[in-house]
């Protein structure tokens, strides 16, 4: 990355502080909800498989973010560039960048078979590394034997986000026999995210499992719980899991939401439904893109107009199309409260 960029990192006095380039007068921007794909050319690093390569979605997704004319040899390194000239160029001054863990049977084995999509937590934490805007979100699967020892080497590493991706990754959150997983996340400072509503980009073990209700036991080992999606669910779907997630927000002060992928055309309401909850819940709603799956303007030519300069990066329309709503002013700057960093400045 050239030189003169702009960048942070955390500081050497305190692993929960951030050297001071985010300007005085503004409290850090940040989107707690991006990913990185990788297409197998290195197979550690990442995958998609076969049948997620071939599916329209992801041809559809390859076409609409012009990953074809994006610099680079390898499709995964276009993947990696684009990500990172957007980061660069954004209004943020933080991205989460989420790993995505394999598939793992109940015995704790690994399922490559059943494993669509996978991104390794040291492919996600060396980007960090390289680009000190992003931040790591690794990604456990619980059912993995060496569950703890991987979120305690994570958290080592400098990541205090995990995500667990409940459809794709076939977890139950409520099952009793992760209790000791989510009580090692409390004790380490560790956010849990988990995948709520329906999942439709990749092939699934259960929607089931998307359902905010069964984050209860978690939420009960008092560990902070980021719901992404906030239970929204597309208007196809044959549930909708948004009033799931109202009532254990209002049960459990521990839930935050994220807004990923609602301003989608799929969930084009979900933003509006959202913003009229009340502001204690509104409160804990933190932003996310689901970046790359781009944002779609048709839905709010009122609110931002037809040509909003935000639009050459899909990072800042997403940004721009959910400050056009009323969430409260910790809604892209309340992320480093919660993961307990903060910028020191002089």
């Amino acid at each position: 990355m050239p030189a003169a960029l702009p960048t942070f990192a955390i500081s050497p006095a305190s692993e929960s502080e951030l050297s001071p380039w985010v300007p005085a007068n503004r409290p850090p921007v940040a989107d707690v909800h991006t990913h990185i794909f990788c297409w197998g050319e290195n197979p550690a690093e990442g995958y998609l498989s076969h049948k997620t390569r071939r599916a329209w979605l992801t041809r559809l997704v390859m076409w609409l973010t012009r990953l074809p004319h994006e610099r680079g040899e390898t499709i995964s390194e276009k993947m990696r560039n684009r990500l990172l000239r957007h980061v660069v160029s954004s209004q943020l001054d933080y991205a989460v960048v989420l790993a995505q863990d394999a598939v793992y049977r109940s015995d704790g084995s690994r399922d490559d078979g059943g494993t669509h999509f996978y991104v390794s937590n040291d492919y996600v934490l060396q980007l960090a590394r390289d680009c000190p805007r992003i931040l790591p979100g690794c990604s456990i699967n619980p059912w993995r034997r060496d569950a703890i020892a991987e979120l305690e080497r994570c958290r080592s590493a400098g990541a205090r986000l995990v995500k667990i991706h409940t459809a794709i990754q076939g977890v139950d959150p409520a099952l009793p026999a992760f209790e000791p997983f989510y009580r090692r996340a409390r004790e380490l400072g560790v956010v849990l995210m988990f995948h709520t509503g329906y999942e439709h980009s990749c092939t699934v073990v259960s929607q089931q499992f998307t359902d905010p209700r069964r984050l209860a036991r978690p939420l009960d080992q008092g560990v902070p719980v980021i719901a992404a999606h906030c239970g929204t669910c597309a208007f196809w779907d044959p549930d909708n899991y948004y009033p799931h997630f109202v009532e254990m927000m209002h049960r459990y002060d521990n839930l935050y939401g994220d807004t990923s992928v609602m301003a989608s055309l799929i969930r084009w309401h979900s933003l509006r439904r959202l913003s009229g909850e009340t502001p204690a819940l509104r409160s804990r709603i933190l932003h996310g893109s689901d970046y790359p799956f781009p944002p779609a303007r048709l839905p709010y030519l009122a609110r931002i107009g037809a040509f909003p300069p935000e639009r050459h990066n899909p990072l800042d329309l997403d940004l721009r199309i959910k400050r056009s709503f009323e969430f409260g002013p910790q809604y892209d700057c309340g992320l480093l409260s919660l993961l307990g960093l903060s910028v020191v400045r002089d």
